[in-house]
Formats: C-alpha cells, structure tokens, sequence
C-alpha cells in the first residue's frame, strides 16, 4: 500500500527491479515481471533512456486511469452521463467521447466540466450532471484490480495458472506509457514507426495511404429480369459481371442488386434473387494452404455419410470463396405484392497487410485468426501494449473492425433515426427506388467514398458526401460459366438414381390421414409414382436441431436432394412442392469446425438449384413473414452508422416448384393464388413460462398450410415428408384434404397422431354445434 505521505516524485526508474517495484507499490500485488515484460521494460529504458523526478500524481492518474479503462471501472457513471445529456437532446461523437471518458477514468472533473463546456451543456444541464459524477478514486481501482487476482470476472477456471501474476503484468502496460511519453513509447516497439496521435485512423491512413483507396466502395445495380427464354443468358451475364465486380470492389465494400419483381417475370426475379447471391458466395476456387481449411477431414466425414458421388471431381482440397451474402431484402406494394428483391452483398478477400496495434502502434503482431471467412484478425504480441486484457492477452483487431469504427468517428456519417428504424425489418413496404438508393448510401458506404450506379432509373437526392459515378462498368474478365457444374456441387450430388424398391399400399382411415414411421428415403421409396397431389413441409434446418444434425452442409444437401427425387417421383405431374426454408445461421462445416465459420447459409438457394437439377420448375417464393421478431440482430450495437444496420431475419422461404405437365386438367393442380405475396403469419407460440407446451422444438403454424394448400381440388391427397407434430395433416383436414405424413422419430409420430386426433375430434364437436344452431 502507498503510504498518504509518499514522495511527491518518483526519483528514477532505470532499471527492471525499480520498474517492478514501482508497480508492485501502485498495484499492491506482489508480483513478478515476466521474462518477456521484463525484456521490454529493458528495450524502453535502452531506448528512452531512464524516466528521472516523475510527478507521482500525474504518473497515479495516467495509470489508474488506464486501469480504469481496462476494468472499465466508471461504466455506471460514464452510462449516467450520457443518459443525461440525451434526455436534454444533447449528443457526442466517437473523439468526444473520448476525451470525456480519459477526463472520468484520470479523475480529472476540471477537464471534463471543460470539454462538456466546450460542447456547449448549459448551466443548468451541467448543475444536473455533477452529482451523478461519482468518479472511481485509486483505492476503489485497486480494490477492483485486487479483486481479479482472486475471483476472476472474465476468465475461466484454470487450477495452473497464476491469474495474480497475469494480472500483474498486464498493469505493466499501463504503467510505462504512463511513465514514459507516448508519442516516444510508440517508437519503441515498430520496425517502422508510423506517425502518432490521440487519432489512430488518421496516422494508419498517412502510414498505409494504400489500405484506404476507397474507390470503388458501393455498386448498386437495377437488374429487370428477361424473359423465361432469355433467363439462362441474363444470368451468365450478372454472373460475369459479379465476378469481375469482385476483382474492381474495395475490400469490404459492398455490392447492392436491386432486382425489380414485373407482373409475369416474378418466376424469373425469384430466380435470379436465388442464383446470384449463391454464385457470389462460392464462384473463387482456390488451393488454400491455411490450416484452418481442413479439408481432408471434410472429405472423410462426407465420404462417410453419402453414397454414389464422383470423389474425383469433387475435389475436396479446392475452396469455395467469394462475396459474403448479408440480406435480401423483400418491399412490397400497397396490394401486397412483392415489387423488389435487393440483395446486399460484401467483399471480405483475405489481406495479408500487417496493421500496426490501435493500442501500442506496435507491428510486433500475429496473424493466424479469423473472426470471420476473409477477415483476418491481428493479434498484438507486444508485452507493454496498454491494451491487454487485464489477463495479460494481447489485444485482437482486424482492420474491417477498425474501418467500422472509423464511420462511428467521422462527423456525416450518421444516419437518421427514422431510416434505422424503417430498415430494422427485411419485409417491408416499398416507397421509391430513389429511397432506396439514399439508403444504400447512408447504410452502406460513407462519406468520401466513390458509389457506382448502374442501370439505375433513380438517382439519390442527396449524394451524401459521396461520390457518385453512374454506369461505369469493371474490367471483363475471364468467364465463369462452367460454375454451376463445379466442384462444389459434386460433392453432395449423387451420380446414379436411387435403387428401385417394391411398393407398398398407402392405407388412409376414413379420417382421410396417416402417419407413417420411418426414414422419408426409404418411405417414398416404397410408396408408387404421381400418388400425391401436393407436397408441403418444412424440412429439418441444417443442425439447428438436436434431433437434425449432419456432419456438414454436403452430407444435408445430399439427403435433402435424395428425398427431393423421391417426392418428384411420388408427385403427380403438375403437382406443386411448397418447401418452407430458412437461411439460418451456422457453420456449415465445410472449411474450418471452429466458430469461424458460422455464416448465414443459402439453404433456399441452394434447395432451388437442387430442384431444378431434379426436374422441378421454380414458381418463386411465397415469403412468410413472421412479423416482429425478438432477437438482438438488428440493434446495430447502437451505432446509428454505415456498415453496422443489419435488419431483423423476420421472413422465411416458402418455394414453391411444380413437377412439369403438358395435360391442361393437370396444369390446374399446380395453382397457388398467394404465390408472390408476403403472408403475415405469427410463429407458434410453444414456450410459456418456460415449458414446451406442443412438445415439438420447431412447429409452423397451421395458416401456413391452409394458406399453401389454395387453389388445390377439395379431397386431394397431401405429402408431408417430415412430418414433425402433424401440422400438414391438421391444416389439410381443415382445408378438406387427404394427408399422408412421414416422420422418423417414434416420439414425433405418436405426438402428430395425438394432435391430429384432438384436431379431428374438436372439428366434430363444432360442426355439432353449429348443427344445433
């Protein structure tokens, strides 16, 4: 403990031992430097020299200051202070905040009552913020940091190490940049110093001018779909032009298709939104020698699992990269109709470009972490970076992160409230293309940068402080046509038809439904070809399920396509298959096992394809929106900036494909009059009070099936091949329809014959009823 009469001054720090003892003094842990701080510490004072008659009391406010920050020890009153002033309408910027929260965490009320005058908070504002100030004294710190040696906050139980000491030596940090000037200590630890102020984007920009070449930032392009006839050749073409967009795009820029939905071309629009986003993702093919791609194991576990695919020209060891997909958006008119699809997506291309720390400017930094497919993260090594966890981790960054910041911190950039909160939906009503392009602007570049426009019938009515250049096209490249024969498909893809089996008798009671246990492959495998009229489900999600789980995205796709053959088959021509999917968000286990690689996954784009490779005709989609949704996705941690809006998920796929007929009394099997409109249907409600009370994880609700069973014949015969807790049977019961279910879990399939025969009996009781009336 520092005594109340310790010298006003530090004599000297010229050596580790004094160094340490210093620190052991501020902290009150009696630590030891480790080998590495002790190293550094020796480096600094080599270079720098030893720090001589030091001010303590500026030294303790720099470093329990920083301590505060890393313990972030003010948060309550930081929180208090912002609460104020925006109820007095009053705002601060990134740099404001800044130089406010030093001002709380040094202790400094002279400062800070300064930058909130300088801000302009009136007198009276000010009289109201001073008694929430209760700013955290150097006994409290040190208690706080004391504290963590014992019972850490953050940090998981590990009967080996010595948390003490960790949290020692990460005080090191603090305490010599708070000894030693800054602007000298970033010297100390660079190969090649970059310039150095409190703006750490400022001096990367002047360091690396070429990392921030904003050139090319946003490309938005108005795409009307061709004609049926024409549509393979449109699609070549969007697809080339993606291709060379990639190559043209700033890295972490983004790419905005707006595809118009015409009256007769919405097959089409639905088409193109399906196949262009699955192209961008997956069209780069290369030979990664990361070990984050484990290839080898990804082979094995497919092989494993499926049967009659061509190893050879799957070719495990080439990655699939390309765009990240991040939404598509559905706008509809007054009537309900969908008139635009606008899929958004971003260029993330691994870059090898060592970025110096934001913390120390030290390019002593490790490389071999990914947040996320193309974004590398950086991992600074250096033993005195002031950022270190208070655990003694280095601090990790990735420059896509820092230029999000960087949006946050430069004034013009701030989105309005109204057009945040318009877009926290992906369903939503459309007013004008040209609002649609002013909120590309201000979502998705910032000011500076250069926005291409093509085939655009709109422009903004505001540029924004951007600039804005319409209709120049990128470089053509080579072509990409043979894509959608890759690789990548022929590893789930099976090479032969299935094996014939014998077929067996469907029996329905006279109730007009059956339950039938048992594999969904194996089933229709017995049942006779054109039995069902209908097809309607919504199939297992990809691992979002304990009782749904594949060792990767080839072996579901590979299932999914076998049972879809199998319900092509069993349909009668002119039968349409109604497929409720979700793109959800997991790791398709692909590339890499780790959290990495968790990613929104095309399953709609890729069950369309499957389709069509099956002989279906994709129709579209019915989108079901499921309206508010609870979720924390479109909070945009707060940030009412570029680069962070991401809408609420709030719509699922419902795609509608129909097996081909050229006999018109067939043709009229495949009607669905809501095709194309958004069906506003609430998800079932089975959680209360914390008890499943349907008994099945992932119902959907039943005016889903009646709304897709429309235009269907009364007395049709219904397939519902996964059957789940029986909702297909109980909405073609009410629709007046035969159903035939197929459901592999005994527990399920006993669960839908108990739901199904309630629903059947209260249908009794009320047709009673109303007979009485």
């Amino acid at each position: 403990m520092p005594s109340s009469d310790a010298p006003a001054t530090v004599r000297s720090v010229g050596d580790p031992a004094s160094f340490e003892s210093l620190l052991a003094d501020l902290t009150g842990i009696p630590g030891t430097l480790s080998r590495e701080v002790t190293r550094s510490v020796a480096t600094v004072i080599a270079t720098l020299g030893a720090a001589e008659d030091i001010d303590r009391r500026r030294l303790a406010a720099e470093f329990y200051g920083r301590l505060n920050q890393k313990l972030a020890a003010n948060k309550e009153t930081i929180a208090a202070l912002y609460a104020e002033c925006a109820a007095a309408d009053v705002t601060f910027n990134y740099p404001s905040k800044r130089r406010l929260e030093w001002a709380i965490n040094t202790g400094s009320l002279a400062d800070l009552e300064g930058h909130l005058v300088a801000r302009g908070i009136s007198d009276p504002l000010l009289a109201r913020v001073r008694p929430k100030l209760a700013l955290a004294s150097h006994e409290q710190t040190r208690r706080l940091l004391l504290g963590e040696t014992a019972n850490p906050t953050k940090l998981r139980k590990q009967p080996d190490r010595d948390v003490a000491n960790d949290v020692f030596n990460a005080a090191a940090g603090p305490l010599a940049w708070s000894i030693w000037p800054p602007s000298e200590m970033a010297k100390v630890f660079a190969t090649e110093p970059m310039p150095f102020s409190d703006d750490y984007m400022a001096d990367l920009r002047a360091f690396r001018p070429e990392m921030f070449e904003r050139r090319r930032s946003l490309v938005i392009r108005q795409v009307r779909p061709e004609t049926l006839e024409a549509l393979p050749t449109q699609r070549d073409a969007l697809t080339q032009w993606i291709a060379d967009e990639y190559g043209a795009l700033d890295n972490y820029g983004f790419l905005a298709v707006l595809i118009n939905v015409e009256d007769g071309a919405e097959a089409e629009a639905w088409e193109l939104a399906s196949d262009l986003p699955l192209f961008a993702e997956r069209f780069v093919e290369v030979e990664l020698k990361q070990m984050y791609f484990r290839w080898r194991d990804v082979q094995q576990e497919t092989i494993t699992h499926v049967s009659q695919i061509d190893e050879t020209a799957a070719r495990f060891e080439l990655l699939n990269e390309g765009f990240s997909y991040r939404d598509t958006f559905v706008l509809h008119d007054d009537s309900n109709s969908v008139r635009r699809l606008l899929l958004v997506l971003q260029k993330n291309r691994r870059d090898e470009t060592k970025v110096p720390c934001p913390g120390c400017r030290s390019d002593n930094v490790g490389g071999n972490s990914y947040p996320s497919f193309g974004v590398k993260s950086w991992e600074c090594l250096n033993p005195l970076c002031t950022d270190r966890s208070i655990y003694n981790r280095g601090k990790r960054y990735d420059f896509r992160a820092l230029i999000k910041q960087e949006a946050i911190e430069t004034d013009g950039n701030q989105i309005g409230t109204a057009s945040v909160r318009r877009w926290q939906r992906d369903v939503l009503p459309l007013i004008t293309d040209e609002e649609l392009l002013d909120t590309l602007l201000a979502h998705y570049s910032m000011r500076g940068d250069v926005v291409v426009l093509l085939d655009a019938k709109e422009s903004p009515s505001d540029a924004l402080g951007r600039e804005l250049r319409l209709g120049e096209e990128p470089p053509a490249s080579r072509g990409h046509a043979g894509f959608w024969d890759s690789p990548f498909f022929r590893r789930y893809l099976p090479t032969a038809q299935p094996e014939s089996r014998s077929t067996q008798e469907i029996r329905i009671g006279a109730s007009g439904w059956a339950v039938m246990e048992g594999d969904a492959l194996e089933v229709l495998r017995m049942i006779p070809d054109a039995t069902f009229d209908r097809a309607i489900t919504s199939p297992p999600y990809y691992n979002a399920r304990e009782y749904a789980q594949w060792p990767n995205l080839y072996a579901y796709m590979h299932d999914m396509y076998r049972i879809a053959e199998e319900v092509f088959r069993t349909l009668k021509p002119g039968g349409l298959y109604t497929y409720n999917i979700f793109d959800y968000f997991d790791n398709e286990r692909i590339v890499t096992f780790s959290d990495m690689g968790k990613k929104r996954i095309l399953l709609s784009a890729l069950m369309v394809d499957a389709f069509r490779r099956i002989g279906f005709n994709y129709l579209g989609s019915s989108v079901w929106d499921k309206g508010e949704i609870q979720g924390k996705r479109g909070f945009n941690a707060g940030n009412f900036s570029p680069f962070y809006q991401a809408p609420f998920n709030c719509w699922e796929h419902v795609l509608v494909v129909r097996k081909p007929t050229e006999t018109p009394s067939d043709q009229a099997r495949g009607e669905l009059p809501l095709l194309h409109k958004p069906l506003r249907i609430h998800p079932v409600v089975k959680m209360v009070r914390g008890h499943n009370t349907l008994g099945h994880t992932a119902p959907y609700p039943i005016e889903l099936v009646t709304a897709l069973l429309e235009g269907l014949e009364p007395g049709s015969l219904v397939l519902d091949p996964f059957g789940g807790s029986g909702t297909t049977a109980r909405g073609a019961m009410t629709a007046g329809h035969k159903s035939v279910l197929i459901e592999r879990d005994p527990t399920y399939a006993a669960l839908s014959r108990r739901l199904t025969t309630e629903h059947e009996a209260a249908r009794s009781i009320q047709r009673s009823t109303l007979a009485l009336f």
